[in-house]
């Protein structure tokens, strides 16, 4: 039997259900090492530069040379390629935090509590930091940003069509219809992302979806389970009728559809909307807004799920892990950082220092100013209420992640219906994770 390194399984949540207060200034962080000091970080958090300039300006010594990969999938193979072969990773990387289970298992990252990360445990909110520090003694990452579901849409693609912002998933499919008729085909109402599970499965949390539960040392694992299947049923549906696209997530071909108006919603979470101010730029600024997602019933409180939301580790390799667990910290804890990477990128903070700032609430200034100058934060504030705090993941979810990819595919191939789909992913996934020596049925 297989005991992950990670005691716990990452529970993710709802940032609004924790009261938060802005504090008068940055905690003092860990005096830096001396002589000159270069710091190699992956991240894709977008103009990461323009924020880490501050920290340079700080503490003059430590250089700090971004690597954006692209995104999560390009980070994690080369890091796990560069730990397995014990050479190449970088001093600090960005991961979410349903693959942190997986990374902490490989041995090749720093328990941060020998560099003192765990005086700083007050400053977050506290959810976030049992994603990186379950067992309440080891510290695997710090927290870094989350992301409640919302639904993202071009106000003035609505208007044209005719139809009302959707406020269920009946009056989505309906709308999808309606736009799909009155624009011949040219436009659809929204995409599915059928190669990141992570998106499907907010979903389905959403409507109450569990697809890992721990006891102990031991699993139950059902990707299968009746809200997975409902919630793919439904987006097959519409993808079958050509109502939505299934354009690829962080793609050239995604962000001109989007800049072009040929896609007139989706479901995004709250560090999506820097996505499109910073991939779109000038392109459609000021015709987005944001709103509660769709609800399977109407009326009563709003339900969501959470995709992603990221922590920063240092890697057993770094030569300067004393630097690097500084810049860890002062990237989610320094009032500089948290504004420049919700202005530069969107990412909702982690930090209870972070949720109070004046910048979230800032409607002259990305993504708020792209989105027609709306208060993004409390659209996500309102989401992240609505997350269903009892929900884990497993440390074999690089797998299932990856394996989703291909039962989607199967599934608009026309080979798997869309249950069968979930069942073949429920059982490839189930034998990796047996072959992989973890308890788990």
């Amino acid at each position: 039997m297989k005991t992950s390194v990670l005691k716990a399984s990452l529970a993710l949540l709802s940032l609004g259900l924790l009261a938060s207060t802005a504090r008068a200034a940055d905690p003092a962080f860990p005096k830096a090492p001396s002589g000159n000091i270069t710091l190699e970080v992956w991240s894709w958090v977008p103009d990461l530069n323009k924020t880490v300039a501050a920290f340079t300006k700080q503490y003059p010594n430590i250089k700090i040379k971004v690597v954006n990969l692209g995104g999560g999938p390009q980070t994690y193979t080369k890091l796990n390629t560069a730990i397995k072969a014990g050479s190449g990773a970088p001093d600090v990387a960005q991961i979410e935090y349903g693959f942190l289970p997986a990374f902490a298992d490989t041995g090749g990252i720093v328990d941060l509590s020998k560099y003192g990360a765990n005086d700083y445990k007050k400053y977050f909110v506290p959810w976030t930091w049992g994603q990186v520090s379950p067992d309440g003694e080891s510290v695997y990452a710090i927290p870094q940003d989350t992301g409640p579901f919302a639904m993202v849409y071009r106000e003035d693609l609505l208007k044209k069509y005719g139809v009302a912002v959707p406020k269920t998933w009946d009056e989505y499919a309906k709308a999808a219809a309606t736009v799909n008729t009155k624009s011949k085909g040219a436009v659809k109402l929204g995409n599915f992302y059928t190669t990141f599970a992570p998106w499907f499965m907010a979903l389905a949390w959403a409507d109450g979806g569990q697809f890992f539960q721990r006891t102990d040392d031991s699993w139950v694992q059902t990707l299968n389970n009746p809200q997975a299947k409902k919630v793919l049923n439904y987006w097959y549906g519409l993808i079958k009728k050509g109502d939505i696209s299934t354009v690829q997530a962080f793609t050239a071909d995604y962000w001109n559809a989007a800049g072009a108006g040929k896609i007139a919603t989706n479901m995004e979470a709250a560090w999506g909307p820097g996505g499109y101010a910073g991939s779109l730029k000038d392109k459609s600024a000021g015709q987005w807004r944001a709103a509660n997602l769709p609800q399977w019933t109407a009326g009563g409180k709003i339900k969501s799920g959470n995709w992603g939301g990221s922590s920063n580790i240092v890697t057993t390799q770094s030569k300067n892990k004393e630097a690097a667990t500084l810049f860890a910290l002062w990237l989610n804890l320094s009032q500089n950082a948290i504004t420049a990477n919700w202005n530069n990128g969107g990412l909702f903070p982690a930090s209870d220092a972070g949720l109070g700032l004046p910048a979230l609430a800032d409607k002259t200034k990305n993504p708020s100013k792209f989105f027609g100058g709306q208060n993004l934060s409390a659209v996500y504030a309102d989401a992240s209420r609505g997350v269903n705090v009892n929900f884990q993941w497993a440390p074999w979810f690089p797998f299932v992640n990856d394996n989703f990819n291909k039962q989607m595919d199967k599934m608009l191939k026309g080979q798997f219906t869309p249950d069968q789909a979930l069942d073949a992913w429920q059982a490839e996934s189930l034998a990796e994770a047996k072959k992989g020596g973890f308890t788990v049925k």
